[in-house]
């Protein structure tokens, strides 16, 4: 399975408008400070990867991914104030990233600073409408920064302008956050993910008006 790393160097390659390629394709010293931070993430040896990263900034201070595994290391030894610096940085060089949206959205989280992660949560779902894990965490961020009477109260609201959008929330926002049931998260996410535009704008426009 790829690793985050893995899967947000693919991104980049994608925003670059270059063609995919496959690791044993890649060549040179971009890709061996991507196969060492790789290997440290699957070993979990987080002081490593913050060295890594460090290392890896300096010598290409332009390259999201590396900025992606020092935020990573930083988010994973809890020095949140630096992983925030990071991962902002490397969405300063890829604003399209959603992986880094949604990392940023989870440091954001355990700084205490709800309505942040949520806005991070929610530019993640803007740019990929199927990114399951942002809508997860989206939700349970909704749930934890309002509980169940403040979510029921934006559910009124937003059931005003479209009922089947308010089941859905209500199903991501409640039910998933009190049951953990994947199944019951994924009905919602089939529906979020399949809304236009305009009809996301609308139900985000609802939901962050109450936080």
């Amino acid at each position: 399975m790829k690793t985050l790393l893995s899967i947000a160097l693919l991104c980049l390659i994608a925003l670059a408008g270059l063609p995919e390629v496959s690791a044993n394709e890649i060549s040179g010293p971009k890709t061996r400070w991507l196969s060492h931070a790789t290997q440290l993430e699957r070993q979990q040896n987080w002081s490593a990867l913050l060295a890594l990263g460090h290392h890896w900034t300096r010598s290409e201070p332009e390259n999201a991914t590396a900025w992606f595994a020092l935020g990573r290391a930083y988010s994973k030894i809890q020095r949140y104030p630096e992983a925030i610096a990071a991962y902002r940085r490397n969405l300063q060089l890829a604003p399209g990233d959603v992986h880094a949206m949604n990392n940023l959205g989870n440091v954001l989280r355990d700084s205490r600073m709800p309505r942040e992660a949520m806005l991070a949560y929610r530019d993640a779902v803007w740019l990929k409408p199927d990114y399951a894990e942002a809508w997860h965490n989206l939700g349970l961020s909704f749930f934890a920064l309002k509980g169940a009477a403040g979510v029921s109260q934006a559910l009124q609201q937003l059931h005003t302008s479209d009922p089947k959008l308010a089941a859905a929330w209500r199903e991501l926002a409640i039910e998933y956050s009190l049951s953990r049931d994947q199944r019951v998260a994924q009905k919602a996410i089939d529906v979020l993910r399949g809304l236009d535009n305009e009809e996301r704008r609308r139900m985000f426009e609802i939901l962050f008006s109450q936080i």
